[in-house]
C-alpha cells in the first residue's frame, strides 16, 4: 500500500499512511534513534520496513519532524498500535520522556481524559515508572481529587525517594486537605533534596503560621535568605510574622533593611512599595515603579500600585487616568484591589479618584 512515491536524485522510496506514524514513535518513544526502535521492531514486518524508508528519505532527502506527524492525535495513535499488531510489551529499549512531556502538554490544554490514557500507557509499559505516578497525582490534586492523588503521589516517592516533584505536590495536597502537619513534612522533604526551589520555602512557611509556629515560619524564611539575601518579599514576609508575634521591633527592623534595597524581582515590587508608602517615599516609589512599567509586559498591577503615590504627590489626574485605563480593560481586577487603595488612600482621597 503506498499513497505517495517520493523521487529526488534517483532515490525513490513510497510513502503510506503508516509512516508518519512511525517517526511518531521513534520522536515519542525512542527519542529519535531509529536503531533503538529497530531493536523493538525485529519481528514486526510492517514497522521494519517503514523504519527502512524513513531512514532512506533522512539519509538522501529531509530530515523527517514533528510536522509529519502533527495532526496525529494520541488516541488515532493507540489505534494505529492496534492495526500494526504492537502491543506495550514490544517496546524494551525505549525513553518515556517523550509521552511524559506530551502527556503534560494535553493536561495544560484542559484534555485529562487523553493525559491519562498517555499516563496509563507509560505504566503498562514500565509499572515502575515514578515520573508518571506523580504526574497522575499531581494531576488529580489539580482536579481537586485530592485522596486519590495522593495515592499515586505516594507511590512515585516510593520508587525514586529523589522525585522532587511529588514531594511539592504531596505537600500541596495535604495543605488543601488542611493537614498543615503532613505538608510541612513533605515541604521539608523537598527542601532538604532541593534547596534551590524558592517557592518552597515561603509554601513550607505558610504551613507553619498555619499550624501556629510562627518561630518556625521565621527560621524556615531566614534559611531561604541566606540563599538568597535579595529576596524582599522573604522579608516582608519575616516581618508580618514579627508582628504576629508582637515583637514589633524586629518587623520595624526588617522593613528598615527593605528599605535600604531596590527591588531585584518582579514578585519584589508590590512589597517593596507598600513599605516605602508607609515611610512616605513617594518620590521613589514612583521613579521605581515607572521604571519597572518598561520593563515589565504584564504591567496592569504596577499600575494600580502606581495610582497611590500619584495620589500623595497631588497628580490626581494621571492617577484617575490609570484607574479608568483598568476599569475600562480589567474591571475584576481594579475590584479586587480595593483593599489595596482602603489601607493606603484616605476616604477623601479615594473620592477624588472615584474609587468607592
Amino acid at each position: 500500500m503506498k499513497l505517495i512515491r517520493m523521487v529526488s536524485d534517483g532515490v525513490k522510496v513510497d510513502i503510506t499512511i503508516n509512516t508518519p506514524l512511525a517517526v511518531m514513535i521513534r520522536d515519542l518513544l525512542y527519542e529519535g534513534d531509529w536503531e533503538a526502535m529497530e531493536a523493538d521492531m525485529e519481528g514486526n514486518e510492517l514497522m521494519m520496513k517503514e523504519i527502512e524508508v524513513c531512514k532512506t528519505i533522512e539519509e538522501n532527502i529531509v530530515e523527517l519532524g514533528e510536522e509529519v506527524y502533527e495532526p496525529v492525535s494520541f488516541p488515532e495513535l493507540i489505534e494505529w498500535l492496534k492495526e500494526v499488531n504492537l502491543s506495550t510489551d514490544d517496546f524494551q529499549h525505549v525513553s518515556l520522556n517523550g509521552l511524559y512531556d506530551l502527556a503534560l502538554d494535553y493536561a495544560d490544554k484542559g484534555i485529562y481524559e487523553t493525559a491519562y490514557e498517555i499516563i496509563n500507557f507509560m505504566l503498562e509499559i514500565d509499572p515502575h515508572y515514578a515520573p508518571a505516578y506523580e504526574l497522575k497525582g499531581s494531576l488529580l490534586i489539580e482536579q481537586g481529587k485530592v485522596e486519590e492523588g495522593l495515592v499515586y503521589l505516594d507511590k512515585a516517592v516510593e520508587i525514586d525517594p529523589w522525585l522532587i516533584e511529588a514531594y511539592s505536590s504531596l505537600g500541596e495536597g495535604y495543605f488543601n486537605l488542611g493537614d498543615y502537619e503532613r505538608a510541612s513534612y513533605y515541604w521539608e522533604k523537598e527542601i532538604e533534596k532541593a534547596p534551590e526551589n524558592k517557592l518552597t520555602y515561603f509554601m513550607l512557611a505558610d504551613a507553619y503560621e498555619k499550624l501556629g509556629r510562627y518561630q518556625k515560619a521565621v527560621d524556615t524564611l531566614s534559611r531561604l535568605l541566606q540563599r538568597d539575601p535579595e529576596s524582599i518579599l522573604a522579608m516582608y514576609e519575616v516581618a508580618e510574622l514579627y508582628r504576629k508575634m508582637g515583637k514589633e521591633d524586629k518587623a520595624v527592623e526588617m522593613e528598615e533593611r527593605i528599605a535600604s534595597m531596590k527591588p531585584k524581582y518582579t514578585s519584589d515590587i508590590e512589597v517593596w512599595a507598600k513599605v516605602m508608602i508607609k515611610k512616605g517615599e513617594y518620590e521613589r516609589v514612583v521613579e521605581e515603579l515607572e521604571q519597572a512599567l518598561s520593563k515589565v509586559k504584564l504591567n496592569t498591577h504596577i499600575k494600580m500600585l502606581l495610582v497611590i503615590p500619584y495620589v500623595k504627590l497631588g497628580n490626581i489626574e494621571k492617577a484617575k487616568r490609570i484607574l479608568e485605563e483598568i476599569k475600562d480593560n480589567n474591571i475584576w481586577y481594579f475590584y479586587g484591589k480595593k483593599e489595596l487603595y482602603s489601607e493606603f488612600l484616605t476616604e477623601e482621597e479615594r473620592e477624588v479618584c472615584g474609587i468607592f
